[in-house]
């Protein structure tokens, strides 16, 4: 029998432990790591979540076989990739729908005690990135039950102050938290997904890699561990963009990966796809409200249809109360600031993370 290797992660504060096939172990952890925040963690949920990655083609085989004959769900998990849900005897399994263009090389099973399984087809190009699938699912549903909300937002940290970045898909976040990164050396904390904790206090990442586009690049000096500008489309607002681990990033910028901050700033940014002057202004109560309930991820995200690999353990109506709650302590104690500038306004990315630093002091 193959053996297996472990190792134990934290990330928003929930314990996972994840058991390897040892000849699969580097690349897995490797991967892992990559991921892994190093300074102001999480204060730990008191949860755990056990995760197996095996590599069998005799199983995986025999598997897919069983799961493709059998009456399925479609679900639609991030980055609106979907998978089809089946259950066979007590575990549930996912594979990936025929019509998306992930390969048909990994399926995601969870049995009755609640014990998540990757299982890969050897040789599955990249298949150490299915196992973060788990993991981001997990946070966001242990965070909700422990009464944190997630927004669709990066989340930066200078000089110990928490700034969350929220907005829409292609509105920019990205761009602002390179802004900080690159001029002012900011911490990274989440690039995609953000937690804010009951009590507004706090902000804190969820494990997603940071997507760079070709337009951001292109306004950066030639920087390590960066890919090439040229590589990629430089249209504003491209969906094609270069996907950077959170320690790829950081190291980029010489900083560092955080997960929390005490969260001092809120800033929204629209940036648009022409010259205009940057410009900024703190946002009265009724628009700071409606601002941050559109880009609020709790309970409904456009992204997570439903829980899948975590089974949701609170009412929908009660988490919408809690969401509902936290936006109105949230901007009652911290000042919601809107950037709107044009992408092709020069020297945009310094002016950007003068103007955020310039709110924080």
């Amino acid at each position: 029998m193959t053996g297996t290797k472990t190792a134990t992660a934290l990330f928003a504060g929930h314990r996972f432990h994840v058991v390897t096939d040892a000849a699969f172990d580097a690349a897995q952890a490797r991967y892992l790591r990559a991921f892994v925040p190093e300074h102001q963690l999480a204060p730990p949920c008191g949860e755990e979540t056990a995760v197996r990655v095996r590599h069998d083609a005799a199983l995986f085989q025999e598997r897919m076989v069983s799961v493709a004959g059998a009456a399925s769900l479609t679900v639609v998990p991030f980055r609106g990739e979907p998978y089809r849900r089946c259950q066979l005897d007590e575990v549930t399994w996912w594979r990936p729908a025929p019509d998306t263009h992930l390969p048909p090389d990994h399926l995601y099973a969870r049995d009755a005690a609640g014990r998540q399984t990757v299982l890969l087809k050897p040789g599955a190009e990249r298949g150490e990135r299915y196992l973060m699938r788990v993991v981001r699912e997990v946070v966001l549903r242990c965070s909700e039950s422990r009464g944190w909300t997630s927004f669709h937002a990066a989340a930066a940290a200078l000089d110990d102050r928490g700034v969350l970045i929220a907005a829409p898909s292609r509105a920019g976040k990205t761009t602002v938290l390179t802004a900080l990164a690159a001029h002012h050396g900011a911490d990274l904390i989440a690039s995609d997904r953000a937690l804010v904790t009951a009590d507004a206090g706090m902000v804190a990442g969820v494990p997603i890699s940071v997507r760079i586009g070709g337009g951001t690049l292109s306004t950066l000096a030639p920087r390590e561990g960066l890919p090439n500008s040229h590589t990629l489309p430089v249209a504003f607002g491209s969906a094609r963009k270069a996907a950077l681990t959170p320690h790829e990033f950081a190291r980029a910028f010489s900083s560092r990966l955080r997960e929390t901050a005490p969260l001092r700033l809120v800033v929204i940014p629209t940036l648009h796809d022409d010259d205009q002057t940057l410009s900024s202004r703190t946002l009265d109560a009724a628009r700071a409200r409606t601002t941050l309930a559109a880009v609020c991820c709790t309970p409904y995200d456009e992204d997570w249809l439903e829980p899948w690999f975590a089974v949701r353990t609170r009412p929908v109506d009660d988490l919408a109360q809690q969401a509902t709650a936290l936006i109105e302590h949230l901007i009652a104690t911290v000042p919601v600031l809107a950037i709107t500038a044009g992408v092709h306004n020069p020297g945009l990315l310094e002016k950007i993370a003068d103007a955020v630093t310039g709110r924080l002091t």
